[in-house]
């Protein structure tokens, strides 16, 4: 409850500092995430009592989402800007265990080199995805980004972005079940464990973007 007090206080604040403020520009981004947890250590038991099986071989692979964003760009001078977004991510790995969705608030500091700009700021993200993952997975995330960009015209960008993940993925007795499918039958075997999981969220944002 207190995560999500303090990322309702930063939209708060956020649309405070948007009624006062003059010049505003708005727009929004449509781009591809490349995400992968970052040192990303676990364990895998099997609760029968049986050697672990094989087939998690995607479980450290990168996965390929999607990124949905809509921002606000504020003026502090010629060439700095404050730009706050509302962004939807998709992050993880490949395995489909392991994948989850952010809503995410980038607060950016924008400096604009002619054509090229660059931003970089903080982040603060709140996990809406599927609530069984809610004992294994931890709800808030703090992490920082940086990102260069090239705006084509006055209205259309493109944007690439690594952001890197300073609080943990996973809850402390995260517990994650790695089915497989036994051979012959359509079933699948649950007795697969991930367990003593840890790890940071970490990705690339490639984007296009159109400004308002």
């Amino acid at each position: 409850m207190k995560k999500i007090t303090l990322l309702f206080s930063i939209c708060v604040m956020l649309c405070c500092s948007l009624s006062q403020a003059q010049g505003i520009g708005y727009g929004f981004k449509l781009g591809a995430n490349i995400s992968q947890i970052n040192s990303f250590s676990f364990d895998i038991v099997n609760t029968a009592g049986d050697t672990p099986r094989e087939g998690f071989d995607t479980l450290e692979s990168s996965n390929l989402g999607f990124a949905i964003t809509f921002f606000a760009e504020i003026p502090l001078s010629e060439r700095l800007a404050f730009q706050p977004e509302f962004m939807f991510s998709s992050q993880g790995n490949k395995f489909e265990g392991l994948r989850y969705e952010y809503l995410q608030l980038p607060l950016a500091l924008k400096i604009n080199l002619n054509k090229l700009f660059i931003n970089l700021g903080p982040q603060a993200g709140l996990k809406v995805s599927a609530f069984e993952q809610s004992e294994d997975f931890s709800s808030f995330e703090f992490s920082g980004f940086g990102g260069l960009g090239y705006q084509f015209t006055d209205n259309f960008f493109a944007e690439v972005r690594y952001t890197i993940g300073f609080s943990e993925v996973f809850e402390d007795d995260a517990a994650i079940e790695l089915p497989t499918f036994i051979a012959g039958s359509n079933e699948t075997n649950v007795d697969n464990v991930l367990t003593n999981a840890s790890g940071k969220n970490s990705y690339f944002t490639i984007s296009i973007g159109y400004r308002l």
